[in-house]
């Protein structure tokens, strides 16, 4: 995903004369091969039917395929950026195609096979800048909840954390870390402006928004219904902290370059 260095050694082997010939080519070391699709099949989709999906057929080196997916997503896949964080011609949101790829035997489709697809079929090409964009910073709130790790646990250099779709937790987790996973949570950088040191024990809680997972909660004996409504009321609730919105600096994948038509199947 990133761009390579390139550096010229014409005057070592110059110097060196015939050294150099009996320095066996067996001896050098070799890029291994990006992992790509065995065979892909590229169609037009439909901008009008506006229904899209993604699947997998088979298993490991069974069938992967796209439907009516724009190419923004193809793009945000094989280059694994979140949508916030691609600056992209605006008609890759419009442009939409069909795939139906085979990965290799007892491989799954990974986003290195889209990112090889993408370079060969639609010649993409692109770079990383620092940019600002919106996001959060997380700040006190008017007292703070959040308890600090044992002694015994900072000495022992204890760490660890879990998250899900809504919960957060730490054991002697810096409010970096702890930043960093909201912001997976949120799909939005978050930047730790607590100026609060050291390691915390984090236990983050709110309510599932869909039903299914509040009916799984309800099988394993949890009550989701006495839970914040969204992370943003568990932070203040739970923790004594709080999220608001600001510009914050992030990594930003720019497209240089993209082809409206995939090279023929």
């Amino acid at each position: 995903m990133r761009q390579a260095m390139l550096a010229s050694f014409a005057a070592v082997i110059a110097a060196v004369g015939t050294l150099s010939a009996s320095i066996s080519t067996a001896q050098q070391p070799q890029q291994a091969k990006p992992l790509q699709f065995e065979v892909a099949t590229i169609r037009p989709g439909n901008p009008q039917l506006g229904v899209e999906s993604s699947t997998s057929v088979g298993g490991p080196g069974g069938l992967f395929r796209m439907v009516n997916v724009p190419l923004k997503q193809w793009v945000e896949m094989g280059l694994s950026v979140r949508d916030y964080a691609l600056k992209a011609p605006s008609w890759l949101d419009t442009s939409r195609f069909d795939l139906d790829a085979r990965p290799p035997t007892n491989q799954r489709a990974a986003p290195e096979m889209m990112k090889a697809l993408l370079i060969e079929r639609f010649g993409l090409k692109w770079h990383e800048e620092l940019q600002t964009v919106s996001g959060y910073e997380l700040v006190t709130d008017k007292k703070v909840l959040v308890q600090p790790s044992s002694l015994l646990e900072r000495l022992k250099g204890v760490h660890g954390s879990s998250s899900g779709p809504t919960l957060i937790g730490g054991t002697n987790m810096s409010m970096s870390d702890f930043a960093g996973a909201l912001g997976e949570a949120l799909g939005r950088p978050v930047v730790d402006a607590t100026h609060l040191p050291g390691g915390f024990d984090i236990k983050l809680m709110w309510r599932p928004n869909n039903d299914a997972t509040v009916a799984e909660w309800q099988r394993h004996g949890m009550d989701p219904d006495n839970l914040p409504d969204s992370v943003f009321t568990a932070v203040r609730e739970q923790l004594g902290l709080r999220l608001q919105s600001a510009k914050v600096p992030s990594n930003v994948i720019v497209v240089d370059h993209m082809n409206s038509q995939p090279t023929a199947n």
